[in-house]
């Protein structure tokens, strides 16, 4: 069976914000297969692409053959300032991120993204660095996993899902996607849909395994010096962790003054460095999330260094 098309999404409302063109750069942290880098290209723009998945690197490379604007590197968005100056750029006008997982990686039953079909547990975008899933929870005791399974993906019955994973790695190892889902569809009250349950597990084990949070977290805290004055970032997050890390730190960086409000002087000497451009987070219209299923959970909030 051939996979559906990657179809970017919130596409318009990211160019709209970047406002692309000739003589404009951009790093495109999340390559994925090129959506978006190719309209910031179209537009006459030059973009670094930068991404860990190897098939996405390969797409790079093909779309950079006909497009000589267009650099690619494998590399995390965290080490965005390392992959500027590799390429010789002082600062960017703009920078994308589109979080998560594209579809075409939850097709690919070998990177065990998806639970819908079977492969091995593996869930790293980058196959070459770090440990897979399976040996996440073959290593971690039942408080360490419950912790994990409620921390990253908010997931209620943690406590009872990671008793059951633990007692059956005891009798056979948890490998594969079906191995993990028979093991949690196992402890679920009669009549509960496992769908839910499932996205919030393998939600919360492809976060630890790559650190999602953690190269969040880090790339932000680098966005405003890499940026050019007027320059503007993009983060399209599709889960709350996500979001409220993007929220805080640009409602952070709006400001002048980040003390404690008990603090009856400002001692901080914090700079505010951003202005924001969306107002709350957008989403996708009723008509794209219809056409693109992947875009009903998007959030894209943007800001601009001043």
């Amino acid at each position: 069976m051939t996979a559906a098309p990657h179809v970017p999404v919130l596409l318009q409302e990211t160019i709209d914000l970047l406002q692309p063109g000739p003589g404009r750069r951009y790093v495109d942290g999340t390559f994925g297969f090129g959506g978006h880098s190719a309209a910031l290209l179209t537009a006459g723009a030059e973009v670094l692409g930068l991404d860990l998945d190897p098939a996405a690197c390969a797409a790079c490379a093909n779309l950079a053959a006909a497009q000589p604007g267009l650099r690619c590197r494998r590399d995390s968005f965290r080490n965005l300032d390392r992959a500027l100056a590799d390429c010789g750029w002082n600062a960017v006008d703009g920078v994308l991120l589109d979080l998560g997982v594209s579809s075409l990686q939850l097709d690919d039953p070998d990177k065990g993204f998806s639970y819908r079909a079977d492969g091995p547990l593996d869930l790293r975008f980058d196959p070459d660095r770090g440990e897979p899933a399976a040996a996440l929870l073959a290593e971690l005791d039942e408080r360490r996993l419950a912790d994990l399974l409620w921390s990253l993906g908010e997931e209620r019955a943690s406590r009872r899902i990671a008793r059951a994973l633990v007692a059956a790695r005891a009798q056979a190892p948890v490998g594969t996607t079906f191995r993990l889902r028979e093991v949690v569809e196992s402890v679920l009250p009669r009549g509960a849909k496992p769908q839910p349950v499932l996205s919030r597990i393998f939600q919360a084990l492809r976060i630890a395994v790559n650190d999602e949070l953690g190269a969040l977290e880090e790339a932000l805290l680098k966005l405003p010096p890499v940026l050019a004055p007027g320059g503007r970032f993009v983060v399209i997050a599709y889960h709350s962790l996500e979001d409220r890390l993007v929220k805080r730190f640009i409602d952070r960086e709006r400001r002048d003054c980040i003390c404690p409000a008990d603090v009856p002087q400002c001692v901080c000497g914090h700079a505010r460095s951003l202005r924001i451009l969306t107002k709350g987070a957008l989403a996708a219209t009723d008509e794209e999330a219809a056409r693109n299923p992947r875009a009903r959970s998007a959030r894209l909030r943007a800001a601009e260094r001043i």
